[in-house]
């Protein structure tokens, strides 16, 4: 897909600008529909040096799978770890190697719910709630991911200091967890900082994922404020027959983009429902493991902060997903009211005919659910939030 000019545009436009920018040094990709306004020489340099890390990246975590074999000398807690982060890691690979897959189609959805959309509406109140909730939701997504890193690390840390235990944050197949050896030290310290590459190539894909999500729940709720103020055209100066013909033409453009908005959501659940499967396998699973794990473990205060810090990230990072794909389902359900109070009924004769037909079909396909499915039948919601919550301890109480 050959990349449009500079679009000077709209604060959503900045928005994705700034994430696309974040995502390329993260992982030296563009997922933005401009190129990108860093030097050349900084492209040639950091493109086949993100490359090596991608190799570094998939060998730490098979290196984690290799551990299963190699550590025999494991605490309750290191077992659990070693599950717990072999498992997640593998799963949040998927998330973002899907989301790498689709790069050009997610391209194509930013162009769209961006620049294309907004062209023709775009309303400011509803755009700068857009843009306040994104910034919130990111935040949000950031700090207690990147606060449960430095959670573990901050644990390894106090007991490496306090007590004989070596600096082990996660459990690679080498060196052994009772290895005291100087490299031996040097590789855990070494695998710490592969593990924040990692998280923060994972953590990158997540925040343009969630632009995408919450840009299309606010684009129907800029659909809906462009039927409502279709009535206004009949307050306007001008003849009868004018006003008919404007109604006509606005409504025609407002289903035509009632029509791509609905792409956007089948493009969205194309290309980000690895990610939607993938947080809520996530959520259940980690949330068990880490139950199980508090029943185990020495409740010293890092260790439950570590935990409850993962915790935290899980059920954060799942409800930022959950709950704005569900916005977009309620937002979507709206259509059909602001259709029939567009001022259809000012319109007489052969216009009312025509108007009238045009906003039944129109209507028609606006009451089909628009739902964000995880799994391909979960419904992303805030009562599947809950229920998925439950549903984790459910789990932890028939084991225990």
């Amino acid at each position: 897909m050959e990349l449009p000019k500079i679009y000077g545009t709209n604060k959503t436009v900045h928005l994705f600008r700034k994430i696309c920018k974040f995502i390329y040094l993260s992982c030296a990709t563009n997922f933005g529909f401009e190129e990108t306004d860093l030097p050349n020489y900084f492209i040639r340099i950091y493109t086949p040096i993100s490359k090596v890390l991608e190799v570094i990246v998939i060998i730490f975590i098979a290196s984690e799978w290799g551990s299963f074999y190699t550590q025999k000398n494991l605490t309750e807690k290191q077992l659990s770890d070693l599950y717990l982060f072999a498992f997640s890691h593998v799963v949040l690979y998927m998330i973002y190697a899907s989301a790498m897959h689709h790069r050009d189609r997610i391209r194509e959805l930013i162009v769209t719910l961006t620049v294309t959309l907004k062209k023709v509406c775009n309303d400011d109140a509803t755009e700068k709630a857009m843009i306040k909730k994104t910034y919130r939701s990111l935040t949000a997504t950031v700090f207690f991911c990147s606060g449960s890193l430095f959670s573990y690390g901050i644990d390894a840390g106090v007991k490496a200091l306090t007590s004989n235990a070596t600096f082990t944050t996660i459990i690679p197949i080498w060196p052994d967890v009772e290895d005291r050896q100087f490299i031996a030290g040097f590789a855990r310290i070494i695998h710490y900082i592969i593990w924040w590459i990692f998280a923060i190539r994972v953590i990158s894909i997540y925040l343009i994922i969630l632009c995408v999500t919450i840009c299309l729940g606010h684009q129907f709720t800029n659909l809906y404020k462009y039927f409502i103020k279709l009535n206004d055209i009949f307050e306007e100066e001008g003849s009868q027959e004018d006003k008919e013909r404007s109604y006509e033409n606005a409504v025609k453009v407002g289903v035509k983009m009632h029509s791509i908005t609905l792409w956007c959501a089948k493009q969205t659940q194309v290309t980000c429902g690895v990610a939607y499967s993938g947080q809520v396998i996530i959520t259940v699973s980690v949330l068990v493991l880490l139950m199980i794990q508090m029943m185990h473990t020495e409740r010293t205060l890092t260790n439950v902060a570590s935990i409850a810090m993962l915790g935290s990230s899980v059920l954060v990072g799942s409800a930022v997903f959950m709950l704005n794909a569900g916005d977009i389902t309620t937002e979507a359900s709206r259509l059909p009211t602001a259709m029939f109070q567009s001022g259809w009924h000012n319109c007489r004769g052969q216009s009312s005919v025509r108007a009238r037909k045009l906003l039944t079909l129109a209507m028609t396909e606006a009451q089909n659910p628009v739902v964000i499915k995880g799994l391909g039948v979960i419904q992303l919601s805030y009562e599947s939030y809950v229920s998925m919550v439950k549903s984790s301890y459910s789990v932890f109480s028939v084991i225990y």
